[in-house]
C-alpha cells in the first residue's frame, strides 16, 4: 500500500504555501498532489516520500492532517489504462471514490493513486485481472 497525507485547509491565500514550506523545512519530498475545493475549505491530498514524518511535522504545526492508505498502480502511459481499471473495478462492485495520477520523467509509465471503498480487494483484482503492478511506499521513494 501507499500512504497519502490529507491536509484540510481554509481556501485562502498562503495556506498552501504554509503546508509546502513546512514540508520543505522537514526535507519531505512531495511526489504527487491534488487539491479538492469545497467552498471555503479545501483538501490537499499528497503522496510524499516519508508520510509518517510529514504527518508529524504538519500535526506539530497545527494543521488538520490525516494519513490514509490508498492503492498505487503502475500503468502503461497511453490511452485506455484508466478505462481498464474502472471497468474491472466497477464490474467487481468496487467504487472508486477519487483518484489522481502522475508520471515520472524517463519512464513510460503512469502512476495512479486510487481511493476505493475496498482498497485490499481493489489491489487484488487489479493484479489478478489486469496483470498490473501495484506499488508500495518503497516504490514511491525509489521513483
Amino acid at each position: 500500500m501507499v500512504y497519502q497525507i490529507s491536509i484540510f485547509l481554509e481556501n485562502r491565500p498562503n495556506r498552501l504555501y504554509s503546508v509546502t514550506e513546512a514540508l520543505r523545512e522537514g526535507n519531505i519530498n512531495l511526489r504527487a498532489a491534488m487539491i479538492a475545493e469545497a467552498g471555503d475549505f479545501g483538501i490537499v491530498r499528497a503522496i510524499v516520500d516519508d508520510p509518517d514524518m510529514a504527518f508529524k511535522i504538519l500535526e506539530e504545526k497545527n494543521f488538520s492532517v490525516k494519513k490514509t492508505q490508498v492503492v498505487g498502480v503502475e500503468v502503461p502511459d497511453g490511452p485506455g489504462g484508466l478505462s481498464d481499471i474502472a471497468r474491472v473495478l466497477g464490474s467487481n462492485d468496487i467504487n472508486i471514490i477519487y483518484l489522481y495520477a502522475f508520471t515520472v520523467a524517463g519512464k513510460n509509465m503512469a502512476f495512479l493513486i486510487l481511493k476505493t471503498d475496498d482498497n485490499q480487494k481493489a489491489k487484488k483484482i487489479i493484479k489478478e485481472q489486469l496483470g498490473l503492478r501495484t506499488i508500495s511506499q518503497r516504490d514511491i521513494n525509489e521513483l
